[in-house]
């Protein structure tokens, strides 16, 4: 099976369930069981407790799905603690420079790559001691993700200086947050606002780091494959809950003849 870094690196699209609120092995089997390639954590947003989200993350990966979440804040004890888990993606909401991309990729990445600090048998190694700890150190700054998202009018305007880091792997633009930052909320199909989401798309595609977007529908997103995106994070727990909910009641609602 190809991780999610080798599908990438082999041009694939890959769509990932976001969860934002149910840690439960159930949730995991789902977005398997559906053919999702990864799983994306709202960590920002959300709340969660950590020694659920810590088994969650070990659920996800006995279940061979590759774990990226977002990181609350740029910080090193929090960028550990995700890493440890074995959390192999960190999504950076704000990233607003080159130096925030440079950051990370120091937390993330063991000397003499980065600064990150050793600790093994934990998540980040299935509860195994490593016999080579060199090798290991290399593979895990191997397969570890670093993922930009760009989301304010700041950001956007320094697209091309973020994604000139080195070790970018992914620039994901937040498109709700932009609208609102770029002050047109939600009004994704205005002109202005495409050609600001254009721009980065063109800085990444220039610097070749893969571009993510939300996987917001079939039109949005076969427009923008077709244009070389290939990551998406798409539709949350919460998300298929109410639809399916409200799918399901329109159902019984027509049968009663309401």
């Amino acid at each position: 099976m190809k991780s999610l870094k080798e599908k990438l690196t082999a041009g694939e699209v890959v769509f990932g369930g976001t969860v934002s609120e149910h840690l439960r092995p159930s949730v995991v089997k789902a977005f398997r069981n559906a053919g999702f390639d990864f799983i994306y954590i709202e960590n920002e947003h959300a709340w969660f407790e950590p020694s659920r989200l810590s088994d969650f993350v070990l659920c996800a990966r006995d279940n061979g799905m590759t774990v990226v979440a977002k990181i609350p804040q740029l910080e090193r004890g929090e960028t550990a603690r995700l890493l440890e888990m074995g959390v192999l993606g960190l999504q950076l909401p704000r990233t607003e420079s080159r130096h925030d991309v440079e950051t990370l990729r120091s937390y993330m990445k063991f000397p003499p790559v980065g600064t990150r600090a050793s600790a093994t048998g934990y998540g980040n190694t299935m509860y195994a001691k490593p016999a080579d700890k060199r090798t290991w150190y290399d593979e895990a700054n191997a397969e570890t993700l670093v993922v930009g998202h760009i989301e304010t009018q700041t950001g956007a305007e320094k697209a091309d200086e973020i994604n000139s880091a080195a070790d970018l792997d992914i620039c994901f633009v937040g498109i709700s947050d932009l609208s609102l930052d770029l002050g047109m909320p939600g009004r994704y199909g205005e002109p202005e606002f495409q050609a600001a989401v254009q721009r980065i798309m063109d800085a990444s595609e220039k610097h070749n780091v893969v571009r993510g977007l939300p996987g917001l529908g079939y039109d949005q997103t076969k427009y923008w494959i077709d244009r070389g995106v290939q990551f998406f994070e798409c539709a949350s727990d919460l998300d298929l809950m109410r639809s399916g909910a409200a799918r399901a009641f329109d159902e019984l609602q027509r049968a009663r003849g309401g």
